[in-house]
């Protein structure tokens, strides 16, 4: 059971109902209905960190990698790749400032897939009598790499792909049956450097294609990480504000702790955003519901690309950085709900894969408006930075500015945004979220063909889409939280919500995702049906009889 209490608020202009576990703020108007939910850490039981560390068999196998054998070696990327994906990337986003950051690219493994056989990879029987099969990647001056797997279905044994990050192994996996979403098709999380080496080990030859790569030609830790025989990132701006160098209030620790950083395949690049973990209105569940631009991704099969990166950021105020290869992650996700650019408010809503690391913050969110706030977001792809805000309610005349229906407009007090801070929470006084950022405008036409900087961060107006928009589309999910309801005897619209219950186990079991509850309100339910997916099935006031 949870400690903390989710609550829900609506404020209604005529009437406020105060309650132990309810509170109002001033309305924006006197027509406007506010709806609202406080924040929450996710529990530290969730902690992955807590499970067996993972251990790799090949390590101490002296034969398990050879040269010319079983290492696939890429051309290496050239200057002039990078400046040619750098071109393409700028056609697709260059209208969005800040936009995605483009940190990678993808790249096809030719002529055919790699698979398991002993044609490439090198089989070794261990004592326990499995066997292993070994081979490595190899994209030279990557700085990192993630590996898309398809067909891939290894029944009793399992894969797990690792790194030498100095004298520092990181693993990802172990990875079992037909993968992490049971499709056969996913990517791993970032490793860094140039080389991968993959490990099965089973009883039976496993079946697996590896069909590309992401190569990280720039690092998705943020330019200060760059060096070496690599590209070079644009230097870090001067003015940014570290999100550590401030408490709560004025910045929310568990809005912090909600935001993490992105990278994803947008196209045949490697893309980079933020986005922010939101709290839902279910007490007894924890969902990794998250939101972010629909600039940066809108589709299923952008979404099924998608890592997060976790707590990016120094360990205090001018404090340590972490291992940002060894930072707790989340891969993939599926795409509930999305409202475009054009004629929206630039929102995608996913629900991300259920390994959420214990600590991170599930933020509260409103449909009000802040008139003062901030911005927590990952410019560049560096660890976690800070903006403060001021609304400036419309912005008329404003050069490639949105609908401020849908759209909220904010000039920037202190701090800056980059490309890489797209998608990212700005957030009232409370720490509650109001919007997602979508860029700046130029609100006098003075700026227009102009870069953000620091010298003339005054002439721009950050843009966020506006929660009050989000919170229609989005708010069948935050009410079921983790859990979809199910009532016999109901007969009004069916959505699955508390309120709005299925009437029949068939319709919420099509909507049940892995680790997704259904409580069914005692009756008989004359249907038949086959529960297909890893799920929790509730009984409320009494037995149910199915068939």
């Amino acid at each position: 059971m949870r400690t903390t209490i989710k609550t829900f608020l609506l404020v209604w202009t005529a009437a406020l109902l105060l309650t132990a576990n309810v509170w109002a703020q001033e309305e924006q108007d006197s027509n406007t209905v506010i709806h609202e939910a406080f924040p929450e850490f996710a529990p530290m039981e969730l902690e992955a960190a807590a499970e067996e560390p993972l251990t790799s068999v090949s390590l101490a196998l002296a034969e398990a990698f050879q040269e010319g054998r079983n290492v696939y070696e890429l051309v290496p990327v050239t200057i002039e790749d990078i400046a040619t994906a750098d071109g393409e990337f700028e056609e697709s986003f260059g209208h969005v400032r800040p936009g995605p950051l483009r940190v990678g690219m993808v790249r096809t493994i030719e002529p055919v897939p790699l698979s398991v056989n002993d044609d490439f990879a090198i089989r070794t029987l261990l004592p326990d009598k499995q066997d292993v099969w070994t081979f490595a990647i190899r994209s030279p001056r990557a700085y990192g790499i993630r590996v898309h797997f398809e067909d891939f279905d290894v029944g009793g044994g399992s894969v797990i792909v690792y790194a030498m990050d100095g004298g520092q192994m990181i693993v990802r996996g172990p990875y079992i049956g037909r993968g992490p979403n049971y499709s056969g098709d996913f990517w791993t999380a970032f490793l860094p450097n140039d080389t991968v080496f993959v490990e099965v080990t089973g009883a039976e030859a496993p079946r697996l294609a590896i069909t590309e790569i992401g190569h990280f030609d720039r690092n998705p830790a943020g330019p200060a990480h760059d060096g070496g025989v690599h590209v070079q990132a644009p230097a870090q701006l001067p003015c940014h504000l570290d999100a550590m160098c401030y408490g709560d209030p004025p910045v929310s620790v568990i809005a912090r702790n909600a935001t993490g950083q992105m990278n994803f395949v947008c196209d045949t690049s490697i893309c980079a955003c933020t986005g922010t973990l939101l709290n839902d209105l279910d007490d007894t569940t924890y969902v990794p519901y998250f939101l972010t631009a629909y600039h940066c991704l809108h589709t299923q099969a952008a979404v099924a690309t998608l890592e997060v990166v976790w707590f990016w950021q120094r360990n205090s105020c001018a404090g340590i950085l972490p291992n940002y290869a060894a930072l707790p992650r989340t891969v993939g996700g599926t795409l509930l709900e999305s409202n475009p650019t054009d004629g929206g408010n630039d929102m995608a809503f996913i629900r991300l894969t259920d390994n959420l690391p214990g600590g991170v913050g599930l933020a509260g969110w409103t449909t009000s408006r802040p008139s003062t706030g901030y911005g927590i977001h990952h410019p560049n792809g560096d660890w976690k930075r800070v903006t403060f805000l001021s609304d400036v309610g419309f912005c008329p005349g404003c050069a490639g500015c949105g609908d401020p229906t849908d759209y909220d407009y904010y000039d920037i007090d202190d701090g800056i945004i980059e490309d890489g801070s797209s998608g990212s929470g700005v957030f009232n006084d409370a720490g509650r979220l109001a919007g997602q950022l979508y860029g700046n405008c130029c609100p006098s036409l003075s700026c227009v063909g102009e870069e953000l900087g620091c010298d003339n961060v005054d002439e721009f107006t950050a843009m966020y889409g506006e929660f009050e928009t989000t919170y229609p589309i989005i708010r069948r999910w935050l009410e079921i939280g983790g859990t979809i309801h199910v009532d016999g005897a109901y007969s009004g619209t069916e959505e699955g919500t508390p309120d709005h219950p299925f009437n029949t186990v068939k319709e919420a079991n099509a909507l049940a995702w892995n680790g997704a509850r259904i409580a069914i309100k005692a009756g008989y339910y004359p249907e038949t049906l086959t529960f297909s997916k890893r799920m929790e099935v509730l009984t409320e006031g009494g037995t149910i009889v199915i068939g």
